[in-house]
């Protein structure tokens, strides 16, 4: 929220914050795509409905936390805090598509598999674990790019103007690799 003069408000105490010591593999969200599940008419997830019932699957880049980034741990996710004092959202579990069976529970799934990796980096140094702070800093740009339903969930080559304009792709396509699914119950 921005407040009166420009600034934005301080954002609450994360979870827990560390710091990257050793840079390692992460999942950037930059945007979503309509996923294979939707929502019926009792609030159940369906194989098939009407379109505004569709749910989403989010649309990931493969990257790198880099050294001396911030991964704040925050109750909806993990958020990174660049050196160029940017907060994305991000995943470190590898990125799946929604199922019918697991629909609800896939954050929950998620988040679960995102803090015991973050636990293992931890016990392996490869972050180092800091006092959790209030951040002065605004959420960059909500990645709000919206894709095709066959576009791919995850992509390895940096989208470009990624900061502008979420949507655009190099040329010669997007270096796209496997969906996974999330399979096992939540």
């Amino acid at each position: 929220m921005m407040r009166r003069g420009g600034g934005s408000r301080s954002r609450f105490v994360a979870d827990r914050c560390v710091i990257v010591a050793i840079r390692f593999l992460v999942y950037r969200q930059i945007g979503r795509r309509p996923s294979r599940v939707y929502v019926d008419e009792t609030i159940r997830p369906a194989a098939f409905g009407l379109p505004e019932r569709r749910l989403f699957d989010n649309v990931f880049w493969r990257t790198f936390a880099e050294i001396g980034d911030q991964i704040e741990e925050r109750a909806g996710g993990l958020l990174l805090l660049t050196k160029a004092m940017a907060y994305h959202p991000i995943q470190l579990s590898v990125p799946r598509m929604l199922e019918v069976a697991t629909a609800f529970g896939h954050a929950d799934a998620v988040l679960r598999e995102d803090r015991k990796i973050l636990d293992d980096l931890l016990a392996e140094g490869a972050v180092v674990e800091a006092p959790p702070r209030r951040s002065r800093l605004a959420l960059s740009r909500a990645p709000d790019a919206l894709f095709a339903e066959d576009h791919p969930l995850m992509v390895t080559v940096r989208p470009r103007n990624l900061e502008a304009d979420q949507s655009v792709f190099p040329a010669g396509g997007t270096d796209a690799l496997p969906d996974q699914h999330l399979t096992r119950p939540c």
